[in-house]
């Protein structure tokens, strides 16, 4: 099968400038309406009080059975509306569910295709925003936070950062003001990505996306959005909140979404990841300019716990070898981490 690849020229580009590419595998919404944050405070995982101009949110919404309807990154937007990003594949689904229960709210909301979100990858991707008139994400005194908010006054232009090392941030604007920074042949920095590659830096990465590599049947604190930062478990009542809350202080969650590195190329995605039996899952993988082959994996908790005690006193290169995870017949795994913020 093909994977995912991330070119050796591509690499070397990001060492020294950045990219800029249309990322499709989102959406924008826009929501606005007199009450429009206590109705959702109603509907969402996150608290929306975590909402502000500088800081973006990442949420869920659920079905009263604590099923997963969508995610979402919710950003303050221009005159008190909200800028809400969703998967594409689950847009249409996510102004739906929004409006499901709304009846006795002032609650305005749909897609809006004049907005796009292009990704920004690069050791030059926070320097880049002063092309666009952006205030920088960095301080003298910290890193920025998962999902700070750089925005443009009156205007519908946004930039969230997502990571710092290596840099990376999404944009949230019309094409009209990012897609000369793309196709100008005359700047510098400008360079062709292909989609093929931007789906390799997501999975390398490590950030799973609702509908690819998790779906309405995997509960999302199963998909790391504790560690995701998408979920409050002192805000009180939501839909679903009964169901996610139980799993959470009962001890519920079993699995996780975690980064693995496979010792060869998949056959077939996805697949079973077993150690004596089939354990889990791996749903995505993509190989680096390195050929290293990294996916994202849904693994029991106290399988990955337990290997990791065992390998405390091994070397890093010796815990690699001796590992009992395989994906096929002999294709060795290795944990790397949890997917996380």
């Amino acid at each position: 099968m093909s994977l995912a690849t991330l070119s050796t020229a591509t690499s070397e580009h990001l060492k020294h400038a950045h990219v800029i590419v249309k990322n499709s595998l989102w959406s924008v919404l826009k929501a606005s309406g007199s009450d429009l944050r206590t109705y959702l405070q109603g509907q969402i995982t996150q608290d929306i009080n975590k909402l502000t101009n500088q800081q973006a949110i990442h949420s869920c919404i659920l079905t009263p059975q604590g099923k997963a309807v969508s995610e979402l990154f919710m950003i303050a937007g221009q005159h008190d509306e909200l800028i809400i990003l969703t998967p594409s594949s689950h847009a249409e689904a996510t102004v739906a569910r929004l409006r499901q229960f709304a009846i006795a709210h002032q609650l305005r909301i749909g897609i809006v295709d004049s907005l796009s979100v292009y990704a920004v990858y690069g050791s030059a991707t926070f320097a880049c925003l002063d092309q666009f008139s952006l205030p920088d994400f960095t301080s003298a005194e910290t890193e920025p936070a998962w999902l700070s908010c750089s925005r443009k006054q009156d205007d519908d232009l946004y930039a969230l950062h997502m990571h710092s090392n290596p840099q990376h941030c999404w944009l949230i604007g019309e094409a009209k003001q990012i897609e000369p920074h793309i196709s100008d042949p005359n700047l510098s920095n400008q360079y062709q990505l292909l989609d093929t590659e931007l789906e390799a830096l997501r999975i390398l990465y490590g950030l799973p996306v609702f509908g690819i590599e998790w779906n309405e049947r995997m509960h999302p604190l199963n998909a790391n959005l504790v560690e995701l930062d998408g979920v409050d478990f002192n805000k009180g009542c939501y839909v679903g909140q009964e169901v996610t809350s139980r799993m959470h202080w009962r001890g519920g969650i079993k699995k996780k979404l975690y980064r693995v590195k496979l010792a060869e190329s998949p056959t077939e995605l996805p697949c079973a990841i077993r150690s004596s039996v089939k354990i889990g899952e791996l749903l995505s993988a993509a190989r680096d300019d390195q050929d290293q082959y990294i996916g994202i994996a849904l693994l029991p908790i106290e399988t990955v716990e337990s290997l990791e005690a065992s390998e405390t006193a091994e070397t890093a290169e010796t815990a690699e070898s001796n590992s009992s995870l395989t994906i096929e017949p002999n294709n060795k795994l290795t944990i790397l981490e949890a997917c996380h913020a």
